[in-house]
Protein backbone atom coordinates (compact mmCIF):
# COMPACT_ATOMS: atom_id res chain seq x y z
CA UNK A 1 0.00 0.00 0.00
CA UNK A 2 1.38 3.37 -1.01
CA UNK A 3 1.71 5.84 1.84
CA UNK A 4 0.41 9.37 1.41
CA UNK A 5 2.78 12.21 2.20
CA UNK A 6 -0.02 14.63 2.95
CA UNK A 7 -3.79 14.37 2.47
CA UNK A 8 -4.04 17.45 0.25
CA UNK A 9 -1.28 18.11 -2.26
CA UNK A 10 -3.20 19.34 -5.28
CA UNK A 11 -1.55 22.62 -6.11
CA UNK A 12 1.72 24.40 -5.58
CA UNK A 13 4.28 26.85 -6.81
CA UNK A 14 6.48 25.36 -9.53
CA UNK A 15 10.16 26.16 -9.14
CA UNK A 16 12.84 25.33 -11.65
CA UNK A 17 15.44 22.83 -10.50
CA UNK A 18 18.87 24.28 -9.92
CA UNK A 19 20.30 22.21 -12.76
CA UNK A 20 17.40 21.57 -15.09
CA UNK A 21 14.08 22.65 -16.47
CA UNK A 22 11.99 19.98 -14.74
CA UNK A 23 9.68 21.50 -12.16
CA UNK A 24 10.09 20.88 -8.45
CA UNK A 25 6.85 21.66 -6.64
CA UNK A 26 7.52 23.66 -3.51
CA UNK A 27 4.68 23.77 -0.99
CA UNK A 28 6.54 25.55 1.78
CA UNK A 29 6.45 23.70 5.09
CA UNK A 30 4.55 20.51 4.32
CA UNK A 31 6.51 19.00 7.16
CA UNK A 32 7.28 21.20 10.15
CA UNK A 33 10.79 19.83 10.54
CA UNK A 34 13.26 17.45 8.96
CA UNK A 35 12.08 13.88 9.65
CA UNK A 36 14.05 11.70 12.05
CA UNK A 37 14.86 8.15 10.95
CA UNK A 38 15.24 5.17 13.25
CA UNK A 39 17.94 2.96 11.71
CA UNK A 40 18.67 -0.55 12.99
CA UNK A 41 22.47 -0.72 13.08
CA UNK A 42 22.95 -3.98 14.98
CA UNK A 43 20.44 -6.70 15.76
CA UNK A 44 20.47 -9.80 17.91
CA UNK A 45 24.11 -9.62 18.96
CA UNK A 46 25.94 -10.40 22.20
CA UNK A 47 28.81 -7.94 21.88
CA UNK A 48 29.71 -4.63 20.25
CA UNK A 49 32.38 -1.97 20.72
CA UNK A 50 31.48 1.58 21.74
CA UNK A 51 33.63 4.71 22.02
CA UNK A 52 32.51 8.31 22.54
CA UNK A 53 34.62 11.30 21.54
CA UNK A 54 33.72 14.26 23.72
CA UNK A 55 30.99 14.87 26.25
CA UNK A 56 27.90 12.67 26.31
CA UNK A 57 24.78 11.82 28.26
CA UNK A 58 23.12 8.48 28.92
CA UNK A 59 19.40 8.37 29.68
CA UNK A 60 17.06 5.54 30.47
CA UNK A 61 13.77 4.83 28.74
CA UNK A 62 12.10 7.56 30.84
CA UNK A 63 14.56 10.22 29.58
CA UNK A 64 16.10 10.69 33.03
CA UNK A 65 19.88 11.26 32.88
CA UNK A 66 21.57 8.31 34.52
CA UNK A 67 25.18 9.00 33.50
CA UNK A 68 27.34 11.53 31.69
CA UNK A 69 30.98 12.05 30.93
CA UNK A 70 33.64 13.82 28.88
CA UNK A 71 34.55 10.85 26.70
CA UNK A 72 34.61 7.08 26.65
CA UNK A 73 37.50 4.88 25.62
CA UNK A 74 36.61 1.88 23.47
CA UNK A 75 34.42 -0.33 25.65
CA UNK A 76 32.49 -3.54 25.19
CA UNK A 77 28.68 -3.51 25.23
CA UNK A 78 27.04 -6.63 26.60
CA UNK A 79 23.89 -7.75 28.41
CA UNK A 80 23.73 -9.90 31.54
CA UNK A 81 21.28 -10.57 34.35
CA UNK A 82 18.73 -8.09 33.04
CA UNK A 83 21.16 -5.16 32.76
CA UNK A 84 23.27 -3.49 30.09
CA UNK A 85 27.05 -3.36 30.56
CA UNK A 86 29.30 -0.74 28.94
CA UNK A 87 32.91 -1.44 29.83
CA UNK A 88 33.09 -1.86 33.61
CA UNK A 89 29.83 0.00 34.23
CA UNK A 90 26.50 -1.71 34.64
CA UNK A 91 23.10 -0.11 34.06
CA UNK A 92 19.99 -1.85 35.38
CA UNK A 93 17.94 -0.69 32.42
CA UNK A 94 16.25 -2.50 29.55
CA UNK A 95 17.12 0.42 27.26
CA UNK A 96 19.81 3.08 27.15
CA UNK A 97 19.86 6.20 25.00
CA UNK A 98 23.31 7.68 24.38
CA UNK A 99 23.65 11.23 23.07
CA UNK A 100 26.94 12.72 21.94
CA UNK A 101 27.21 16.48 22.21
CA UNK A 102 28.75 16.89 18.76
CA UNK A 103 28.44 15.28 15.33
CA UNK A 104 30.20 11.97 14.97
CA UNK A 105 30.99 11.65 18.64
CA UNK A 106 29.56 8.14 18.89
CA UNK A 107 31.67 5.34 17.45
CA UNK A 108 30.07 1.90 17.19
CA UNK A 109 32.21 -0.98 15.96
CA UNK A 110 34.71 1.60 14.64
CA UNK A 111 32.10 3.53 12.61
CA UNK A 112 31.18 7.09 13.60
CA UNK A 113 27.53 8.10 13.73
CA UNK A 114 25.62 11.33 14.06
CA UNK A 115 22.54 11.68 16.24
CA UNK A 116 21.74 9.37 19.14
CA UNK A 117 21.91 5.63 19.60
CA UNK A 118 19.61 3.40 21.62
CA UNK A 119 20.73 0.09 23.09
CA UNK A 120 17.79 -2.25 23.64
CA UNK A 121 17.88 -5.58 25.43
CA UNK A 122 16.64 -8.67 23.62
CA UNK A 123 16.30 -12.28 24.72
CA UNK A 124 19.19 -14.58 25.66
CA UNK A 125 21.59 -11.80 26.70
CA UNK A 126 21.46 -10.23 23.25
CA UNK A 127 20.75 -6.65 22.25
CA UNK A 128 20.07 -4.36 19.30
CA UNK A 129 21.30 -0.84 18.56
CA UNK A 130 19.14 1.74 16.82
CA UNK A 131 20.35 5.15 15.65
CA UNK A 132 18.01 8.13 15.62
CA UNK A 133 19.24 10.61 13.01
CA UNK A 134 17.70 13.28 10.80
CA UNK A 135 17.04 12.05 7.29
CA UNK A 136 19.44 14.49 5.58
CA UNK A 137 22.37 13.27 7.68
CA UNK A 138 21.24 9.72 6.99
CA UNK A 139 21.17 10.30 3.21
CA UNK A 140 24.67 11.82 3.42
CA UNK A 141 25.80 8.51 4.93
CA UNK A 142 23.94 6.46 2.32
CA UNK A 143 24.98 8.27 -0.85
CA UNK A 144 28.67 7.33 -0.90
CA UNK A 145 27.84 3.77 0.16
CA UNK A 146 25.34 3.19 -2.65
CA UNK A 147 27.11 4.93 -5.56
CA UNK A 148 30.80 5.57 -6.33
CA UNK A 149 31.75 8.93 -4.83
CA UNK A 150 33.64 10.00 -7.95
CA UNK A 151 30.62 9.73 -10.24
CA UNK A 152 28.95 12.64 -12.01
CA UNK A 153 27.16 15.09 -9.72
CA UNK A 154 23.83 14.70 -11.50
CA UNK A 155 23.91 10.91 -11.12
CA UNK A 156 24.66 11.41 -7.41
CA UNK A 157 21.86 13.96 -7.06
CA UNK A 158 19.43 11.51 -8.67
CA UNK A 159 20.64 8.81 -6.25
CA UNK A 160 20.18 11.15 -3.26
CA UNK A 161 16.55 11.88 -4.20
CA UNK A 162 15.92 8.19 -4.85
CA UNK A 163 17.33 7.14 -1.46
CA UNK A 164 15.43 9.93 0.34
CA UNK A 165 12.18 8.87 -1.34
CA UNK A 166 12.73 5.23 -0.39
CA UNK A 167 13.58 6.17 3.21
CA UNK A 168 10.53 8.42 3.53
CA UNK A 169 8.34 5.62 2.16
CA UNK A 170 9.73 3.19 4.71
CA UNK A 171 9.16 5.72 7.50
CA UNK A 172 5.52 6.09 6.43
CA UNK A 173 4.93 2.34 6.14
CA UNK A 174 6.68 1.35 9.38
CA UNK A 175 5.37 4.34 11.32
CA UNK A 176 5.55 3.63 15.03
CA UNK A 177 7.49 0.36 14.71
CA UNK A 178 10.81 0.09 16.50
CA UNK A 179 12.81 1.12 13.45
CA UNK A 180 12.18 2.38 9.92
CA UNK A 181 15.21 0.97 8.09
CA UNK A 182 17.83 -1.71 8.57
CA UNK A 183 21.12 -2.50 6.88
CA UNK A 184 19.37 -4.55 4.18
CA UNK A 185 17.20 -1.63 3.07
CA UNK A 186 19.98 0.80 2.15
CA UNK A 187 23.77 0.61 2.38
CA UNK A 188 24.77 2.88 5.26
CA UNK A 189 27.99 3.30 7.19
CA UNK A 190 27.38 6.40 9.25
CA UNK A 191 29.87 9.18 8.56
CA UNK A 192 32.52 6.91 7.03
CA UNK A 193 31.28 7.45 3.46
CA UNK A 194 30.70 11.19 3.78
CA UNK A 195 32.73 13.90 2.09
CA UNK A 196 32.24 17.66 1.62
CA UNK A 197 31.35 17.05 -2.05
CA UNK A 198 28.70 14.43 -1.24
CA UNK A 199 27.27 16.49 1.61
CA UNK A 200 26.83 19.44 -0.75
CA UNK A 201 25.12 17.22 -3.34
CA UNK A 202 22.67 16.04 -0.68
CA UNK A 203 22.12 19.66 0.39
CA UNK A 204 21.38 20.63 -3.26
CA UNK A 205 18.33 18.37 -3.20
CA UNK A 206 17.36 18.87 0.45
CA UNK A 207 13.77 17.82 1.12
CA UNK A 208 13.06 16.72 -2.47
CA UNK A 209 11.23 13.41 -2.96
CA UNK A 210 9.39 11.74 -5.82
CA UNK A 211 5.63 11.18 -5.76
CA UNK A 212 3.22 9.44 -8.10
CA UNK A 213 -0.41 10.57 -8.01
CA UNK A 214 0.75 12.67 -5.00
CA UNK A 215 1.69 9.56 -3.06
CA UNK A 216 5.17 8.58 -2.03
CA UNK A 217 6.26 5.14 -3.28
CA UNK A 218 9.12 2.65 -2.78
CA UNK A 219 11.81 4.10 -5.05
CA UNK A 220 13.82 0.95 -5.71
CA UNK A 221 17.17 1.13 -7.47
CA UNK A 222 19.89 -1.28 -8.56
CA UNK A 223 23.34 -1.36 -10.16
CA UNK A 224 22.74 -2.41 -13.76
CA UNK A 225 19.54 -3.38 -15.59
CA UNK A 226 21.14 -4.82 -18.73
CA UNK A 227 18.86 -3.12 -21.23
CA UNK A 228 15.42 -2.77 -19.62
CA UNK A 229 14.37 -2.08 -16.05
CA UNK A 230 11.88 -4.45 -14.48
CA UNK A 231 8.25 -4.27 -13.37
CA UNK A 232 7.91 -4.20 -9.57
CA UNK A 233 5.13 -6.78 -9.74
CA UNK A 234 7.42 -9.36 -11.31
CA UNK A 235 10.14 -9.01 -8.69
CA UNK A 236 8.44 -8.03 -5.44
CA UNK A 237 4.83 -9.01 -6.11
CA UNK A 238 3.61 -5.46 -5.50
CA UNK A 239 0.90 -3.82 -7.59
CA UNK A 240 2.41 -2.42 -10.76
CA UNK A 241 2.50 1.36 -11.16
CA UNK A 242 3.89 3.58 -13.96
CA UNK A 243 7.08 4.69 -12.12
CA UNK A 244 7.97 1.06 -11.38
CA UNK A 245 6.75 -0.69 -14.51
CA UNK A 246 10.08 -0.78 -16.37
CA UNK A 247 11.66 1.26 -19.16
CA UNK A 248 14.08 0.58 -22.01
CA UNK A 249 17.61 1.50 -20.93
CA UNK A 250 20.33 1.93 -23.53
CA UNK A 251 22.71 3.59 -21.10
CA UNK A 252 24.27 0.85 -18.94
CA UNK A 253 26.24 -0.97 -21.65
CA UNK A 254 29.52 0.23 -20.13
CA UNK A 255 28.85 -1.73 -16.94
CA UNK A 256 30.77 -5.00 -16.83
CA UNK A 257 27.56 -6.53 -15.47
CA UNK A 258 25.55 -5.56 -18.55
CA UNK A 259 26.32 -9.07 -19.85
CA UNK A 260 27.90 -11.72 -17.68
CA UNK A 261 28.51 -15.43 -17.24
CA UNK A 262 29.32 -17.29 -14.05
CA UNK A 263 29.82 -20.90 -13.04
CA UNK A 264 28.34 -22.03 -9.70
CA UNK A 265 28.75 -25.56 -8.34
CA UNK A 266 25.57 -27.52 -7.77
CA UNK A 267 26.74 -28.59 -4.31
CA UNK A 268 27.14 -24.92 -3.31
CA UNK A 269 23.65 -24.07 -4.57
CA UNK A 270 22.19 -27.04 -2.70
CA UNK A 271 24.08 -26.09 0.48
CA UNK A 272 22.86 -22.49 0.42
CA UNK A 273 19.29 -23.55 -0.29
CA UNK A 274 19.48 -26.05 2.57
CA UNK A 275 20.62 -23.29 4.93
CA UNK A 276 17.50 -21.38 3.87
CA UNK A 277 15.40 -24.49 4.57
CA UNK A 278 14.81 -25.25 0.89
CA UNK A 279 15.67 -28.90 0.36
CA UNK A 280 16.74 -30.21 -3.05
CA UNK A 281 19.30 -32.82 -4.07
CA UNK A 282 21.15 -33.66 -7.26
CA UNK A 283 20.06 -30.55 -9.17
CA UNK A 284 19.99 -31.00 -12.92
CA UNK A 285 18.83 -27.54 -14.06
CA UNK A 286 17.70 -24.16 -12.77
CA UNK A 287 15.45 -22.15 -15.05
CA UNK A 288 14.27 -18.55 -14.74
CA UNK A 289 10.56 -18.50 -15.67
CA UNK A 290 7.71 -15.99 -15.96
CA UNK A 291 9.92 -13.09 -17.10
CA UNK A 292 8.77 -9.53 -16.59
CA UNK A 293 9.13 -6.51 -18.88
CA UNK A 294 12.90 -6.44 -18.27
CA UNK A 295 13.31 -10.19 -18.90
CA UNK A 296 14.10 -10.90 -15.24
CA UNK A 297 12.51 -14.16 -14.18
CA UNK A 298 9.73 -13.78 -11.64
CA UNK A 299 10.24 -17.34 -10.46
CA UNK A 300 12.83 -20.08 -10.82
CA UNK A 301 12.16 -23.76 -11.43
CA UNK A 302 14.70 -26.07 -9.83
CA UNK A 303 14.71 -29.52 -11.43
CA UNK A 304 16.29 -32.09 -9.12
CA UNK A 305 16.25 -35.74 -8.10
CA UNK A 306 13.42 -35.07 -5.65
CA UNK A 307 11.17 -33.38 -8.19
CA UNK A 308 10.60 -29.86 -9.42
CA UNK A 309 10.50 -26.95 -7.04
CA UNK A 310 9.50 -23.38 -7.82
CA UNK A 311 10.31 -20.31 -5.76
CA UNK A 312 10.51 -16.52 -6.04
CA UNK A 313 13.41 -15.73 -8.37
CA UNK A 314 14.79 -12.81 -6.37
CA UNK A 315 14.69 -14.88 -3.18
CA UNK A 316 16.66 -17.58 -5.00
CA UNK A 317 19.24 -15.04 -6.17
CA UNK A 318 19.71 -13.65 -2.66
CA UNK A 319 20.03 -17.15 -1.18
CA UNK A 320 22.63 -18.25 -3.73
CA UNK A 321 24.38 -14.90 -3.26
CA UNK A 322 23.81 -11.64 -5.15
CA UNK A 323 27.56 -11.35 -5.73
CA UNK A 324 27.56 -14.73 -7.47
CA UNK A 325 24.23 -14.76 -9.29
CA UNK A 326 24.03 -11.17 -10.42
CA UNK A 327 20.42 -11.08 -11.58
CA UNK A 328 17.46 -13.28 -12.45
CA UNK A 329 17.65 -12.35 -16.16
CA UNK A 330 19.62 -15.47 -17.03
CA UNK A 331 19.82 -18.61 -19.13
CA UNK A 332 21.48 -21.66 -17.63
CA UNK A 333 23.46 -24.65 -18.81
CA UNK A 334 24.09 -27.91 -16.97
CA UNK A 335 27.82 -28.68 -16.80
CA UNK A 336 27.72 -31.84 -14.70
CA UNK A 337 28.94 -30.68 -11.30
CA UNK A 338 28.12 -27.04 -11.94
CA UNK A 339 25.66 -24.76 -13.70
CA UNK A 340 26.73 -21.92 -15.96
CA UNK A 341 24.45 -18.91 -15.61
CA UNK A 342 24.60 -16.40 -18.48
CA UNK A 343 22.66 -13.24 -17.96
CA UNK A 344 22.42 -9.50 -17.91
CA UNK A 345 22.27 -6.84 -15.23
CA UNK A 346 23.19 -6.76 -11.56
CA UNK A 347 20.43 -6.44 -8.99
CA UNK A 348 16.68 -6.86 -8.98
CA UNK A 349 16.27 -4.53 -11.96
CA UNK A 350 13.49 -2.31 -10.55
CA UNK A 351 13.64 1.50 -10.66
CA UNK A 352 16.80 3.53 -11.16
CA UNK A 353 19.63 1.82 -13.03
CA UNK A 354 22.74 3.33 -11.43
CA UNK A 355 25.13 2.71 -14.31
CA UNK A 356 22.46 4.04 -16.65
CA UNK A 357 22.07 7.16 -14.51
CA UNK A 358 25.83 7.75 -14.63
CA UNK A 359 25.93 7.40 -18.42
CA UNK A 360 22.94 9.74 -18.79
CA UNK A 361 24.64 12.32 -16.56
CA UNK A 362 27.84 12.08 -18.61
CA UNK A 363 25.76 12.76 -21.73
CA UNK A 364 24.42 15.95 -20.17
CA UNK A 365 21.12 14.81 -18.66
CA UNK A 366 20.41 16.58 -15.40
CA UNK A 367 19.30 14.84 -12.21
CA UNK A 368 15.60 15.60 -12.51
CA UNK A 369 15.49 14.40 -16.12
CA UNK A 370 17.25 11.17 -15.11
CA UNK A 371 14.64 10.54 -12.43
CA UNK A 372 11.78 11.33 -14.82
CA UNK A 373 13.23 8.81 -17.27
CA UNK A 374 13.59 5.88 -14.88
CA UNK A 375 10.43 6.65 -12.91
CA UNK A 376 7.84 7.70 -15.53
CA UNK A 377 4.98 10.01 -14.51
CA UNK A 378 6.51 11.09 -11.19
CA UNK A 379 6.49 14.60 -9.78
CA UNK A 380 9.31 16.08 -7.74
CA UNK A 381 8.17 17.71 -4.51
CA UNK A 382 10.09 19.55 -1.82
CA UNK A 383 8.41 18.56 1.45
CA UNK A 384 10.54 20.58 3.90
Amino acid sequence: MIATILPAMSAGIPLSCQRGTTVVHDYGSILDKIPVMRVLLINDTQEAQLAINGSYQITGSLTNIIDQGQGLQKSKISVSNGGINIGNKRYDNSELRITGMRDGAIELNNIRYRGEIRILQQFNNKFSVIEEVDIESFISGVLGSEMPQTWNEDALRAQAVTARTYAMYKKKVRGNEGYHLDMLDLAYRGMSSESPRLNKIVQDTKGVVMVYDWNIFPAYFHSTCGGHTEDVGSVFGKDSMPPLSGVVCNYCNNSKYSRWSTDISKSEIEKRLREAKVYVSNISTVKAIDPGAGKHGSRVKIVSANGNKEMNANDFRLIVGPNYLYSTAFDSKNNGKSITFSGRGWGHGVGLCQYGAQAMAEKGFQWAAILKYYYPKIELVRVY
